[in-house]
């Protein structure tokens, strides 16, 4: 009895130890001189929303931390987390991430979702560790650099430059070019007003409406076109199916 008892014991004090640890931080800047938003962010969702008529930045982090016990949270938070932003110049910088001296074990889960509102005119470079990722009516420049997870980006009035290892990308009603450079994962591009250019390791390709030209390099994986203005270039197709159609420029293989 008195092992059965121990037993129940160790696991009551190992499953509390799981309690997952949540907290909401906000965080806010004013707009005003600032052209550009820089964000680095580790693991957990990003999504970014242009604003018609914000006068400032506004952020709100879910904290999300399982497998740790957290009597303080301030300490906690202060002690573990990087979480800021400030003003540098005409620059905005939004730091999200885990210090490295916050100890790591296998089972626990560690996330920052962040859910960022900024006026609808600025530039934004986005450099992401790992999770989903949605940025959406913006009129600027928009540079994105992703390890993983999936990418939406929808009504972005400038160029779009995206690089990303793995996750599936989205990319809609862009006016200025969009390129991407994808190591793995299905890609959907639609209704971009200038050129396109798709460097992908594997994965589907589809494309429809592109007011410019098109460039694919692709190592496995369908490519899936349909309408673009002017020519549409298939510099490596590797392996899978390649049909293109309503092209008005030249077709090059």
């Amino acid at each position: 009895m008195k092992v059965k008892a121990l037993f129940f014991a160790i696991l009551f004090l190992c499953a509390s130890s799981l309690f997952p640890y949540e907290s909401v931080k906000k965080l806010n800047l004013p707009a005003q001189g600032i052209e550009e938003l820089e964000i680095d962010c580790a693991a957990g969702f990003l999504k970014v929303y242009g604003i018609e008529g914000l006068a400032k930045i506004e952020v709100t982090a879910e904290i999300i931390v399982k497998g740790k016990r957290v009597r303080d949270e301030e300490e906690f938070i202060r002690e573990n987390i990087k979480l800021s932003l400030e003003k540098r110049g005409a620059r905005a910088v939004l730091i999200s991430k885990f210090r490295e001296s916050f100890p790591y074990i296998s089972f626990r889960t560690k996330v920052i979702n962040l859910t960022v509102n900024v006026p609808k005119n600025i530039n934004l470079q986005i450099d992401d560790s790992s999770g989903s990722m949605s940025v959406e009516d913006i009129i600027g420049q928009l540079d994105i650099d992703d390890s993983s997870g999936e990418i939406y980006v929808e009504d972005i009035k400038g160029n779009v430059d995206i690089n990303d290892s793995s996750g599936d990308i989205e990319a809609i009603a862009i006016s200025g070019y969009l390129s991407i450079d994808d190591g793995s994962g299905g890609i959907d591009v639609k209704d971009v007003v200038g050129d396109v250019s798709i460097d992908d390791g594997s994965g589907s390709i589809y494309v429809n409406n592109v007011g410019g030209s098109l460039t694919v390099s692709d190592g496995s994986g369908s490519i899936n076109v349909d309408g673009v203005d002017k020519d549409v270039i298939i510099r490596d197709d590797g392996s899978g199916g390649v049909k293109i159609r309503n092209v008005k420029g030249k077709i090059r293989k």
